[in-house]
């Protein structure tokens, strides 16, 4: 009977031991990289493994890819330390840290696109329009590019939403691509529209349109960490996304798997993302950040 007991002990204290969380820290662990579904599981894991092979030879440790089945099952993931690391969307990272506040999920770099780390929309109206601020466009016709889009629709949404004008005060359509947005408000067709910074800048200069205001730096997708990376680990895991600015060919290589646009690497902040967090409340409330 005393050898059953002692049995039984031994195999709750192996079990206990084997659910305790050991640190992500030294070579021979390996670190869990989970990403965001935004294409297919197939895709993303294709565009990701040159940067997972990168990592391993940079941090001297095994790098597992995780796709996410969805938005919400990587944001568990990371929540539940199923994955140490990921690739977030700038919406889903503050959902998942606000999700998950003893998970301590921080955000560490993030890609450039074309050499900034950070976009704007902007609200652009007719070049003779008579539109002096944003509120003066309550009951007009409104035109928004796709509603997938966070520079074309979600964040000038946002902006107009902050004006105390909701989606039901303005006449909306979607029109696809900015060009066709800022060619129809340069056409009179809408009394505004919202589209990406170069593309108003560039309808601007041309005084084909006027940019009525502009948008706080949007941040593009983040790198996060959740606590049970060590100290130690984060910075050799910021030193190697770093050293892709090196510029060589290798560097390129791993970044352009990943998006074409991607030219560089620079730190993200969680403050970075107060905007993004400001866009949800204006749009959504805090209903946004339930599962």
């Amino acid at each position: 009977m005393l050898k059953i007991k002692f049995a039984l002990i031994m195999f709750a204290l192996i079990i206990f031991v084997s659910l305790i969380v050991i640190p992500v820290t030294q070579a021979g662990n390996t670190l869990y990289f989970g990403v965001i579904p935004l294409e297919s599981q197939d895709i993303m894991f294709k565009k990701f493994i040159p940067l997972a092979k990168y990592l391993e030879k940079e941090l001297g440790m095994g790098v597992e890819l995780v796709i996410g089945k969805d938005y919400q099952d990587t944001m568990d993931a990371i929540g539940g330390n199923k994955i140490q690391m990921a690739y977030l969307t700038p919406t889903t990272y503050p959902k998942s840290k606000k999700q998950n506040p003893d998970s301590d999920i921080r955000s560490l770099v993030r890609f450039q696109s074309k050499g900034h780390g950070t976009y704007r929309s902007c609200i652009i109206v007719p070049i003779d329009g008579d539109a002096e601020g944003v509120a003066d466009l309550k009951g007009k016709k409104f035109a928004f590019g796709s509603k997938n889009s966070t520079s074309s629709h979600l964040m000038p949404r946002s902006i107009l939403a902050a004006k105390g004008i909701q989606f039901k005060d303005i006449q909306a359509e979607y029109l696809g691509s900015h060009s066709n947005v800022a060619a129809a408000v340069s056409a009179e067709q809408f009394a505004g529209g919202g589209v990406k910074e170069s593309v108003a800048e560039k309808f601007a200069a041309d005084e084909e349109v006027r940019i009525l205001v502009k948008s706080a730096p949007i941040p593009e997708f983040p790198i996060c960490i959740n606590k049970h990376v060590s100290s130690e680990l984060e910075t050799k895991i910021v030193a190697a996304f770093k050293k892709l600015n090196t510029g060589s060919d290798d560097a390129k290589t791993v970044m352009t798997a990943i998006n074409k646009k991607y030219t560089g690497v620079e730190d993200a902040t969680d403050e970075d993302y107060d905007v993004i967090r400001t866009m949800i409340l204006n749009l959504y409330g805090e209903a946004f950040y339930n599962k």
